[in-house]
């Protein structure tokens, strides 16, 4: 697996014209969005490998790591991340479909890159001769899943592809929450939404689904502070914009949108980076609490519940959302 996810190859939707020297980009960008976190050059990063699973009954850890070597890939040549990239590499974003389409990109290109990687790598591993009959069928369950939802996945990446090639954002949309407050997590990730924070089904990802609608998620650096953003393409419209409903009638009654969208992150999503300092902070129950969100990720073998986003969390953001811009 460690082999696989080291053979680098760019996904740019040009791949194989004018590509050069293979770089570990930055999935999460280090000098906007790890620099307003970074202490002494370093962040947590949410560690799930199978020793550390092991050692702590199925939860991740946080691990130290210095910000040249958090959350990159060897997904993109030098040349195309460089080029593509610099209109949110260089500015922070504003309400902006180009930019907000690069970030998606960026995160659709991370989770591309790893699904492909596990596919091949599992499907590998099956042919090993000295495999017992248990340890083929949950290699086979586990490579079906990953060639599954890789196959999904490629299907949303040629539709970005697609939009940025032509410079054609029409069918973006977004919501983007600003904070002028500290920023203590950053993520990237994207999730094919299945239940609300209501605990309501969103759509079907049984086997049988073909299609399914697609939901990306970021923070960004902004002029004034930073950001939290929720982008779909209008062919996902059906499920994200009952997600950003059920979002918004939370919002309306008891819950807070910085507690769902924190629990959101951690349940959702595997690339993180967050604040040592807050992370220390926080209490043994509070610490115990977030690293469960944690495991529905890194844990394949839990099942999903459907009232995951319901509740959890309260009380652990200590940032604040001072206004929302809706481009729907």
């Amino acid at each position: 697996m460690k082999l696989q996810s080291k053979r680098g190859r760019c996904l740019h939707f040009s791949d194989g014209v004018q590509c050069n020297e293979i770089i570990s980009a930055h999935s999460i960008q280090k000098r906007g969005q790890l620099g307003l976190i970074a202490e002494d050059g370093h962040v947590y990063r949410v560690n799930a490998d199978l020793s550390t699973l092991k050692e702590t009954g199925g939860k991740p850890l946080p691990k130290k790591i210095g910000v040249n070597r958090a959350s990159t890939f060897p997904g993109m040549c030098k040349q195309h991340d460089n080029k593509l990239f610099s209109p949110i590499d260089d500015r922070p974003l504003s309400i902006d479909p180009h930019q907000v389409a690069l970030y998606a990109y960026r995160s659709i290109c991370r989770e591309y890159f790893v699904k492909e990687n596990a596919s091949k790598s599992l499907t590998e591993m099956f042919k090993h001769p000295g495999l017992g009959v248990e340890q083929r069928q949950m290699l086979a369950g586990a490579a079906y899943g990953q060639s599954l939802g890789f196959k999904r996945l490629k299907r949303h990446k040629l539709i970005y592809d697609h939009c940025l090639s032509a410079s054609d954002f029409t069918g973006l949309k977004f919501i983007i929450f600003g904070s002028t407050s500290r920023c203590s997590l950053q993520a990237s990730g994207l999730i094919f939404p299945d239940f609300d924070f209501q605990g309501r089904q969103l759509q079907d990802l049984s086997p049988e689904t073909k299609n399914l609608d697609l939901l990306v998620f970021f923070t960004a650096p902004t002029e004034y502070g930073w950001a939290f953003v929720l982008a779909w393409h209008e062919s996902s419209d059906l499920s994200c914009e009952r997600f950003v409903y059920s979002l918004a009638e939370s919002g309306r009654g008891v819950g807070k949108i910085e507690d769902m969208l924190l629990r959101f992150s951690l349940a959702c999503c595997e690339n993180h980076a967050i604040r040592i300092s807050w992370w220390d902070s926080l209490d043994t129950v509070a610490k115990s609490q977030a690293l469960d969100f944690m495991a529905f990720m890194a844990d394949p073998t839990l099942g999903i519940r459907s009232d995951y986003l319901v509740a959890g969390c309260e009380g652990l953001a200590d940032w604040s959302f001072d206004n929302v811009r809706d481009v729907r």
